[in-house]
């Protein structure tokens, strides 16, 4: 969108033909132009306006008004000839001996149906200030005098407040960035894996942004085959306010699998346009990957018990495919949370360490993965896994409370060094194995009812075994 300015000039001065080496500054806001009296001497006034246009670099001037206004008419019967001129801007403070050089007329500051002293006069100066932005100029002087004809006669004189510049203009957007496609970054090379995908780009327009305004900004989505350029498509997207994140899907089936495609966006304003964003290139794909392949030694493929490993036991699984463009496997436990593993440097293996949490018959589906993101079918790789939670054998099951009561535990793993176990919610309690792995506990329960004891045992290597557990029932003490 434009942005409304009133720029006030950097510098004012006026000059006097009766005092022709001197410089003057307005006092009061008001400058005179033309001739008047004093103390029966004759003075005839121009005055000079310096506006400071190096903000302006590289905008739009939509339009530029010259505001002033009357503070003091000599003689109302004469009518207003104001006169602007464009001069060059002067290298020091102006007088009427080194006046800058008039270039052009820009305005006539007339407006006969305007009464006389009128407090607000504008008048359009659009060309002028236009021309010097375009060229560059950093400065743009204007004098204010009364038309020749007329600048020696005391009757069409007057004094006027400075002027200001009511500036409308315009800041081009900036260049769309953060392209995306299907939410993928156009920082590497793209596969995706749709024909008609969500092309997304950031819009925004200095202008709004800097009067803190939300004016709207459109944005113009071009596509084509990067073989066949001449194929490009246009979509101009608007409606949406500044700064935004513009949304397009292509058409249904305007893609297909297989080629390369490129995308740029350009956004523009009510008089502008931005340049074009620098191409986004991706690539089609629809076609899945081969399914994997799946091998463990630490879990083998099979259901026959009793099985390999254990809840908590990692094992190593290598899934492989035979397809060109994998980026890896999907794996997890049938039910369960999956997983994603990146290929290995052979570009269609992944070897990676899975612990199953619990013990029986396990399915770990495992799937590959292109760089598109299409998933293969599925691949179930079967297995059982061992039970490693220690046996509980109650040698004394009709204790009452009050009595102890021993419990054996033996292990169903090698190297077992230690037991963790706790009845029902209580503290857990460590204690040593036997050299051959097993160990005696005793308890005391003093409230005849059931309760539950758990139990986990821990390896010399530091291995947990899965969790036991038995329910006592203990009778009341007769």
């Amino acid at each position: 969108m434009a942005i409304l300015d009133y720029v006030t000039p950097t510098s004012v001065a006026w000059t006097d033909a009766r005092q022709p080496t001197r410089s003057f500054s307005p006092s009061d806001g008001s400058v005179p132009v033309g001739t008047w009296e004093a103390n029966g001497a004759k003075h005839t006034a121009r005055a000079y306006f310096t506006f400071d246009l190096t903000p302006y670099r590289g905008q739009r001037v939509v339009s530029a008004r010259a505001i002033t206004g009357e503070t003091k008419v000599n003689d109302c019967d004469k009518p207003r000839e104001i006169e602007l001129w464009r001069t060059d801007p002067p290298a020091s403070a102006p007088t009427w001996n080194t006046a800058p050089t008039a270039r052009e007329k820009v305005a006539d500051v007339a407006y006969p149906n305007l009464p006389c002293g009128s407090s607000f006069i504008g008048v359009m100066i659009t060309d002028a200030l236009r021309q010097a932005v375009a060229d560059g100029q950093d400065h743009l002087t204007l004098m204010a005098r009364i038309a020749s004809g007329h600048e020696s006669s005391k009757h069409y004189g007057r004094q006027i407040k400075n002027i200001g510049i009511s500036l409308d203009h315009n800041t081009p957007p900036n260049v769309p960035d953060q392209l995306t496609v299907e939410g993928k970054a156009c920082d590497s090379p793209l596969t995706i894996r749709t024909t008609m995908p969500t092309l997304r780009a950031s819009v925004s327009d200095p202008d709004a942004a800097d009067a803190g305004e939300r004016d709207q900004v459109a944005a113009t989505f071009a596509w084509w085959p990067v073989d066949r350029p001449a194929e490009r498509t246009e979509a101009t997207l608007s409606g949406q306010h500044n700064p935004s994140t513009y949304v397009y899907i292509l058409p249904r089936d305007a893609l297909t699998h297989g080629n390369a495609y490129a995308f740029s966006v350009r956004a523009s304003d009510t008089y502008d346009s931005s340049d074009w964003s620098p191409e986004c290139r991706f690539t089609v794909d629809t076609v899945p990957p081969a399914a994997p392949t799946v091998a463990s030694t630490d879990y083998p493929a099979g259901w026959d018990g009793p099985g390999a490993g254990g809840p908590g036991i990692p094992g190593t699984f290598t899934f492989t495919a035979d397809a060109d463009d994998l980026a890896g496997f999907s794996y997890g436990e049938y039910g369960m949370t999956s997983h994603f593993v990146p290929v290995d440097a052979s570009g269609r293996s992944a070897t990676v360490s899975y612990a199953p949490m619990l013990f029986g018959p396990r399915r770990l589906v495992v799937q590959s993965v292109d760089r598109a993101g299409n998933f293969s079918e599925d691949t179930i790789h079967e297995f059982w896994v061992r039970s490693t939670a220690p046996a509980i054998t109650d040698e004394d099951p009709e204790a009452p409370a009050g009595m102890p009561r021993r419990l054996t535990l033996a292990p169903s793993m090698e190297n077992v060094v230690e037991y963790s176990y706790r009845l029902n919610d209580g503290e857990a309690i460590t204690i040593r194995a036997n050299a051959d792995g097993t160990a005696r506990v005793t308890i005391t329960p003093e409230v005849a009812g059931p309760y539950v004891l758990y139990v986990r045992s821990r390896t010399a290597d530091g291995l947990l075994s899965g969790e036991a557990w038995t329910v006592l029932w203990v009778p009341e003490a007769e």
